[in-house]
């Protein structure tokens, strides 16, 4: 088994967190088992009010009466736990108050069980480069990102909007970068359930009988391919490989098998970032390595990759 992917949604206040999460319960998680977590100032949880009721919504536990940040320990863990053992998701949201820093959180994740799959920052266009933009919280928020979902762009003129831009790049030019409005973000990239998503659309498609190819799935000419592989790999090799990775793939995710290690290990890559889990096989079960890679126009780069793939592997 692995540890369950969690995905935080951080923010300042006001930039449109829990619309951006309505939005894509209501769209883009294809009912998958999603249990959320939020918290909010004060005592009246507005945000869970909105959010609860959203048939995509398995369990949502609110911390309120300050922020996740300072709650994480035993609030938070007792949370966690009831989240995992009465409704066994396939992915827990986080959603964090808009004055929390996030990196914090992400220090407890793996004690709770959890591994994350992405970091996820929503910014106000037309309030960023204002007052947001004297908020250390704001900075640290940004740079934590994997995605930033740069919200209310329709409250902006065009030379305010490539300001906007300019300005998050300079705090983290790593992160895909989102404009949308009203948190309607078109693609499912978000989430770490979309990489199930492209998996098993690329293994119904007709055209690619062997799981191997690319096969537009999105608008935004977002695609994929599938890897797999019948050898070992040499995990300093693969490290580099991914660190190495074209700005072109978004997410990949897969089962790698290395030299000298007994157990099988789930990697995930989101934006230039990347971790590993070991993955415990049952008694007889056997896997091989493989993996799915997302990205825009990926097709461009999919036989450099499969390449510089191959050049990790041992031949025994």
């Amino acid at each position: 088994m692995y540890k369950i992917p969690c995905d935080i949604v951080t923010g300042f206040l006001g930039s449109g967190k829990t619309t951006l999460l309505k939005y894509i319960l209501q769209h883009g998680l294809n009912n998958r088992r999603v249990a959320i977590v939020m918290n909010e100032l004060g005592d009246l949880g507005v945000d869970g009010k909105v959010i609860k009721d959203l048939e995509a919504v398995e369990k949502l536990v609110e911390l309120d009466n300050g922020c996740i940040c300072c709650s994480i320990g035993f609030r938070f863990a007792l949370a966690i736990q009831e989240i995992i053992e009465t409704t066994n998701p396939e992915l827990i949201i986080i959603e964090t108050t808009g004055v929390a820093e996030p990196q914090p959180l992400l220090q407890e994740l793996g004690v709770a069980g959890l591994t994350l799959d992405a970091v996820i920052t929503v910014v106000d266009a037309e309030n960023l480069l204002g007052i947001h933009s004297q908020s250390v919280v704001t900075e640290k928020q940004i740079e934590a990102a994997d995605f930033i979902v740069l919200n209310k762009i329709d409250l902006v003129d065009e030379k305010r909007l490539r300001k906007v831009e300019k300005y998050l790049h300079k705090l983290n030019d790593r992160a895909l970068l989102l404009p949308t409005s009203y948190g309607q973000v078109k693609t499912d990239l978000l989430f770490g359930t979309s990489v199930r998503n492209y998996r098993e659309k690329l293994r119904t498609s007709p055209s690619d009988s062997h799981a191997e190819g690319h096969s537009h799935l999105e608008q935004d000419e977002i695609s994929a391919f599938i890897y797999k592989g019948e050898n070992l790999l040499e995990r300093k090799k693969f490290e580099r490989f991914l660190s190495e990775l074209p700005s072109h793939v978004y997410r990949a995710k897969g089962f790698m098998k290395f030299i000298n290690e007994s157990m099988p290990s789930l990697f995930n890559y989101t934006c230039g970032r990347f971790d590993f889990n070991w993955y415990t096989l049952k008694d007889g079960d056997q896997i091989k390595p493989q993996a799915v890679f997302i990205g825009k126009n990926i097709h461009l780069v999919k036989e450099k990759i499969l390449k510089n793939l191959e050049k990790c592997e041992i031949r025994i």
